[in-house]
C-alpha cells in the first residue's frame, strides 16, 4: 500500500507538473488574442473618429480648430473634440453646451463632468477613461477635487512640430521639429493662430483637404496618445490638444526618465514633451488613421524621416502609407 501511494503521489505531481507547463504555454497566446481584440477595436475607433472628422469637413466645409479661446489667455477653452460631438452621434450633449462659456462654467460643467464617451477610450489602455480633475494643474481645473473628466485615447497631428522644445534635436534642413510660433503668443504646438505644418494645430487655426497638397493618403489624420500622463489630453481642454511627429511613436518607452506610471488620481509628472507625440500601450506600435480615413499600425521602429514626411501635409514628399 505504501509503494502504491507514493507512486500516485508521483504522478499527480507529474500531472500537475504537465498542466503547470501548459498553461504557461498558452497563457502568452490568450493574451495575444486579446491584445489583438483590444488593438482591433482601437482600429475601429480612430476609424470611426476619422469618419467623424471628414463628416464635420463636409458640413462645415474644413476641420475643426484645435481648441478655442480668447487672445493668449488659454486656461478652459473649448477643443476640436468638443466640437466633434454631433458627429460622434452626441448631438444632444453638444445641443446643451454654451460656447459662449467656459468649459468649467454652467451649463457645461454639468455636461462634461462625468461625461465618457467609450468609442474614445482605447481598451488596451488600463487608464483610459474618467480621470480625476485634481491631476490637472489649477490652471486647468475643469472642475472641484472629487469630480472627473474624460482624457481621450486620441489625438489630432499636428505634424513635425516644435512643442516646447526639440528633444531629439533639429535636422538640417528642418524637417522633424518646425517652430511656427510668432506674436505675442509664447510656447510652441501651433497655440492661439500660429498654425502648424500638420492637419491640425493647437489652437484657433483650422485646415481643410485643400492645404493637404501632399496628399489625403500621404499625411497623418490621428493617432493614439495616452491621457493618464499628458494634461493637455482632455476632451474640453484649452489648447495643444493634439500629437506631434517630432517624436517617433512610443517615445515614452525609449525615454521614461520624466513619466512614471501616474495612479488616476494624482498630478501628472514633469513628461509633458515626452509625451507630445503619439503613444500606447499596444506592444510594438501605434494606431493611426490617414487622412483618408485609412487606418495603419505603425511599427516603433518607423523610419525617422519617414514619420516626419506623413506628419507634414504639404512638404513634397509623398510617402505611401502601405510602404512605412
Amino acid at each position: 500500500m505504501i509503494t502504491r501511494r507514493a507512486l500516485t503521489l508521483v504522478e499527480l505531481l507529474v500531472v500537475i507538473a504537465i498542466i503547470a507547463t501548459l498553461i504557461a504555454l498558452l497563457l502568452p497566446a490568450v493574451q495575444s488574442v486579446r491584445e489583438g481584440a483590444r488593438s482591433l477595436q482601437c482600429k475601429n475607433n480612430n476609424r470611426q473618429i476619422a469618419l467623424a472628422m471628414h463628416s464635420y469637413h463636409r458640413a462645415v466645409g474644413k476641420f475643426p480648430a484645435g481648441a478655442t479661446y480668447g487672445g493668449c489667455a488659454y486656461k478652459q477653452g473649448h477643443s476640436w473634440l468638443t466640437m466633434l460631438l454631433p458627429h460622434l452621434e452626441q448631438q444632444a450633449v453638444y445641443d446643451r453646451l454654451d460656447f459662449q462659456r467656459l468649459p468649467n462654467q454652467s451649463p457645461n460643467r454639468e455636461m462634461l463632468l462625468n461625461l465618457l464617451i467609450p468609442n474614445l477610450v482605447c481598451p488596451s489602455d488600463p487608464n483610459g477613461g474618467l480621470l480625476s480633475n485634481t491631476r490637472l494643474p489649477d490652471a486647468y481645473l475643469p472642475g472641484p477635487a472629487g469630480t472627473f473628466s474624460m482624457g481621450q485615447s486620441y489625438g489630432p497631428s499636428a505634424g513635425p512640430i516644435k512643442y516646447n522644445s526639440c528633444q531629439l534635436g533639429v535636422m538640417s534642413p528642418n524637417v522633424n521639429c518646425i517652430d511656427t510660433a510668432s506674436g505675442p503668443c509664447t510656447g510652441g504646438g501651433g497655440r492661439a493662430d500660429q498654425g502648424s505644418p500638420g492637419m491640425f494645430a493647437g489652437g484657433r487655426v483650422a485646415y481643410n483637404f485643400d492645404h493637404c497638397r501632399d496628399g489625403t493618403s500621404n499625411t497623418l489624420l490621428i493617432g493614439e496618445q495616452l491621457p493618464v500622463y499628458g494634461v493637455h489630453l482632455m476632451y474640453f481642454h484649452s489648447h495643444l490638444n493634439c500629437g506631434t511627429t517630432h517624436l517617433p511613436p512610443n517615445y515614452w518607452k525609449i525615454n521614461p526618465r520624466n513619466c512614471p506610471p501616474a495612479p488616476r488620481g494624482e498630478v501628472v509628472g514633469n513628461c509633458f514633451s515626452d509625451m507630445s507625440g503619439f503613444n500606447s500601450m499596444h506592444p510594438g506600435g501605434v494606431n493611426v488613421a490617414l487622412s483618408d480615413g485609412s487606418v495603419h499600425f505603425v511599427n516603433d521602429s518607423v523610419d525617422y524621416v519617414t514619420w516626419q514626411y506623413v506628419g507634414n501635409k504639404a512638404d513634397g514628399k509623398a510617402i505611401d502609407g502601405s510602404n512605412w
